[in-house]
């Protein structure tokens, strides 16, 4: 976060202000894709969705 904060001239804190909703829709895509990932595991599939 602070390289994307100083190449766009801006803080860290800046940076969480402004895209603090679209990290949050990331983190919250990352755990859907993990758990989908382990209830096919879990179901005995050899592919996962990561």
């Amino acid at each position: 976060m602070k390289v994307i904060a100083e190449r766009l001239g801006n803080t860290p804190q800046m940076i969480y202000e402004i895209y603090d909703h679209v990290l949050k829709e990331l983190e919250l895509e990352q755990e859907s894709v993990h758990l989908f990932s382990q209830s096919l595991q879990t179901s005995g599939a050899t592919i996962g969705a990561d």
